[in-house]
C-alpha cells in the first residue's frame, strides 16, 4: 500500500529513561531529606529541654554527578536513617520525661505520707489510692513525652495531683492533663500532616526541575506560597498541575527527539531536508522533504497533544506529471517509509504504523515548490549553522 500512512510513535531511549528515573528518584530524595530534617528539628527541641539527645548519624548523600541508581539508594539510606532516629529520639524523650517523674515522686514522697497521716488522724474521709493514682499519672506522663505542650503546666497538674488528698479533685487535676494532652494530640497531628505536605510539596518543586513556562513559573510560585505557610494539606488540583506539566515536557521532548531522528534519518535516506524542517515538525504544522533532485517529496506531521504521526508523499505545484510518474512517486515514498521505520528504532523511536490507505485512493497531494527544499539550498543553510556553532 503506498497512499497515505500513519501511526503512533513512542520514545525509549537509554538517555530517556535514564533522565526520568533521575527526575524521580531526586523528588524522593528531596522528600526524604525534608523527613531528616524534621527529625533533626525534633532532636534540638530534646537537646534544649534535657541537655542531651541521641547522636543522628546522617549517611552520605549522593554527588552531583550521580545517576538515579545512586540517588534511588541514597533515598533509602536516608529514609531508614530518619525512621530509626525518630524511634531513638522518642525513646530518649519518654526516658527523661520518666526520670523527671520518678525525681520529683521521690521528693513529694515522704511530705505526701506526712499529710496522709495528719488528714487521717483528723478526719475518716478516706485517702485517695496513691497507688492507682501513681498508674493513672505513668499512662499520662508517657504519652506527654511525646507531644509538644506546656512542661511546667504538666508538671504543676502532677505535683497537685500527687499533693491533693481528695479523690474528687485527683480526677478533676487528671481531666486538666487529658486536656493538655489532647491539645498536645492535635498538635503533634498538625505538625506531622505539615512535616508531611512539605515533604511533598518540595518534592514536586524538584519534579519541576528546569522546566520553564508561563504556566510552570506559575506553580514554582504556588508551591512556595504553600510551603512558607505550612499547610497541612496538598490541594489535588496542584498535584494535578504539576503531573500534567511534566507530562507536557516529557511529550514535547519525545516530539524534539522523533523530530530530529526524522531529520536525520531521511537525509539517510537521501531526502533534501531543510534548516526548518525540525522547528515545523515539533510545532503544529507540517514538515516536508525533497526526494533528492526530484519534484517529489514527502510530507510528516507529528499531532499536537498525542503520539501520533501522519506522512504521504507529495509532489511539487512547479512541473506538470503524469499519473505514472505519481504512481512511481509513491511506491518510492512507500519504500522510504519502511525503511524510514526501520531506522527510527536504532535511536530509540518505535513507529508503528496503524493507518494505511490504498494506493490511488487519493490525488497525490500538490504543493507549492519552496516548500520542498533543494540540495543547494540545503547545503547553504546546514553550512551556515555549522559556520554559526563554531
Amino acid at each position: 500500500m503506498s497512499g497515505p500512512k500513519g501511526g503512533a510513535y513512542r520514545v525509549e531511549t537509554a538517555e530517556q529513561r535514564e533522565a526520568r528515573m533521575l527526575r524521580e528518584a531526586k523528588a524522593k530524595y528531596v522528600s526524604a531529606e525534608s523527613a531528616w530534617q524534621d527529625v533533626l528539628s525534633r532532636r534540638r527541641v530534646l537537646l534544649a529541654v534535657t541537655g542531651s539527645a541521641p547522636a543522628c548519624e546522617r549517611p552520605a548523600a549522593p554527588s552531583a554527578t550521580a545517576d538515579s541508581a545512586a540517588y534511588s539508594a541514597a533515598a533509602r539510606a536516608l529514609q531508614k536513617a530518619t525512621t530509626e532516629a525518630a524511634g531513638e529520639i522518642a525513646a530518649a524523650r519518654e526516658a527523661a520525661a520518666q526520670q523527671v517523674h520518678a525525681d520529683r515522686v521521690a521528693q513529694m514522697v515522704e511530705s505526701v505520707r506526712s499529710e496522709q497521716r495528719s488528714r487521717q488522724a483528723a478526719t475518716v474521709t478516706p485517702a485517695p489510692d496513691r497507688t492507682r493514682i501513681d498508674e493513672r499519672i505513668d499512662r499520662r506522663v508517657r504519652e506527654l513525652a511525646h507531644l509538644e505542650h506546656d512542661s511546667e503546666q504538666a508538671r504543676q497538674l502532677v505535683d497537685d495531683i500527687r499533693a491533693s488528698g481528695s479523690p474528687s479533685r485527683v480526677d478533676l487535676l487528671l481531666n486538666e492533663l487529658d486536656v493538655i494532652i489532647k491539645d498536645g494530640r492535635a498538635a503533634e497531628a498538625r505538625r506531622a500532616a505539615v512535616s508531611a505536605a512539605r515533604a511533598r510539596l518540595l518534592a514536586m518543586r524538584s519534579r519541576l526541575g528546569e522546566l520553564t513556562g508561563t504556566d510552570v513559573a506559575g506553580l514554582r510560585i504556588r508551591i512556595e506560597q504553600l510551603i512558607r505557610g505550612e499547610v497541612p494539606t496538598v490541594p489535588d488540583d496542584l498535584v494535578t498541575a504539576v503531573d500534567a506539566a511534566v507530562r507536557h515536557a516529557d511529550e514535547e521532548d519525545d516530539r524534539r527527539h522523533v523530530a530530529r531522528v526524522m531529520h536525520e534519518t531521511l537525509e539517510e535516506l537521501g531526502y533534501v531536508v531543510g534548516p526548518e524542517f525540525s522547528t515545523d515538525l515539533c510545532g503544529a504544522t507540517a514538515a516536508y522533504a525533497r526526494r533528492g533532485s526530484s519534484h517529489y517529496g514527502v510530507k510528516l506531521r507529528l499531532e499536537p497533544g498525542a503520539h501520533r504521526f501522519s506522512a504521504q508523499a507529495v509532489r511539487s505545484d512547479a512541473v506538470l506529471t503524469s499519473a505514472g510518474e505519481d504512481a512511481a512517486a509513491e511506491r518510492a515514498f512507500c519504500d522510504a517509509l519502511g525503511k524510514l521505520v526501520e531506522l527510527a528504532g536504532r535511536d530509540g523511536v518505535d513507529l508503528r504504523v496503524d493507518v494505511r490507505t490504498e494506493p490511488g485512493a487519493y490525488a497525490l497531494q500538490q504543493v507549492s515548490d519552496v516548500r520542498l527544499a533543494r540540495p543547494a539550498a540545503a547545503r547553504s543553510a546546514r553550512r551556515e549553522q555549522e559556520r554559526r556553532a563554531t
